[in-house]
């Protein structure tokens, strides 16, 4: 069996979503904001490693990623061969934040 390669794209919104959350996390510890970005490459490699094996979260259409250690969803689409993350999401924010997005 042939595995599909995916490209792996963060809107300019979940750009700014994982800055945001990077800056914040470093606020907290020093470090932590760089274990953070860790976590996300590693999530990356999950995601484009098997994208159609995550939960749909809305309207099927849109699927999440849940983080292990951060509480983060990485929300994203799949059109072809691309991986479209519209948005890195901390569940302690409120859902329309992302769902205007979609």
């Amino acid at each position: 069996m042939r595995r599909i390669s995916y490209n792996y794209r963060l809107s300019e919104e979940a750009e700014w979503d994982v800055y945001e959350s990077f800056l914040w996390y470093e606020n907290q510890r020093l470090g932590l904001g760089e274990e953070f970005l860790e976590e996300l490459e590693l999530a990356e490699n999950a995601i484009t490693s098997n994208p159609e094996g995550f939960a749909f979260r809305y309207k099927k259409k849109v699927r999440a990623y849940v983080m292990g250690r951060f509480p983060i969803l990485i929300l994203y689409i799949i059109n072809g061969k691309n991986i479209d993350v519209i948005a890195v999401f901390n569940t302690n924010q409120h859902p329309k934040k992302w769902k205007n997005r979609v």
